[in-house]
């Protein structure tokens, strides 16, 4: 909902303009002023603040990189691990806390490259590497900017009796 609700407005946040969290910004007019001015927006605060989070603990920034190869049949996968590099292009840092419903949150902050199928490979790693888990109840609501594919580290549940 937030995309269709701040669609065009300049003084409501720009969800495309998510793909960096540390570079958002903002042109403001200040009451009495006739000048216009370019903010600087701190978005892991004011996300924090939009749902009500509780922060129980917000991570230092992590960066990575990786290279990515095409298996066989033309599917992307990692070549090697993610490794830690100060000015890699893969950077996350995770807030969690509590909605005031009570709902355990986790919330995923990353740069995106520009490559969707690259950024959400790294992710997965990322994630899986971080020892989190789609599948469990460690967290009620997982949050992340940008597409993600984070659903589909999901194990398929099996339903009724085998026999």
């Amino acid at each position: 909902m937030l995309d269709v609700e701040t669609r065009g407005s300049q003084s409501l946040l720009n969800v495309q303009a998510f793909t960096d969290p540390t570079a958002y910004r903002l042109k403001v007019k200040r009451p009495v002023q006739t000048k216009v001015v370019t903010v600087n927006v701190d978005l892991l605060e004011t996300f924090n603040w939009l749902i009500g989070l509780t922060v129980r603990h917000i991570a230092a920034p992590q960066v990575f990189t990786v290279e990515f190869e095409r298996d066989s049949e033309k599917r992307l996968r990692l070549k090697g691990r993610l490794q830690q590099k100060a000015d890699g292009p893969y950077w996350f840092r995770t807030v969690t806390g509590t909605t005031p419903d009570g709902r355990k949150t986790l919330i995923i902050w990353r740069k995106l490259t520009g490559e969707p199928e690259q950024d959400n490979l790294a992710l997965d790693e990322w994630f899986t590497k971080q020892g989190y888990s789609s599948k469990d109840s460690e967290f009620d609501l997982i949050y992340v900017n940008g597409g993600n594919n984070l659903e589909n580290l999901k194990a398929p549940t099996t339903h009724g009796r085998s026999g």
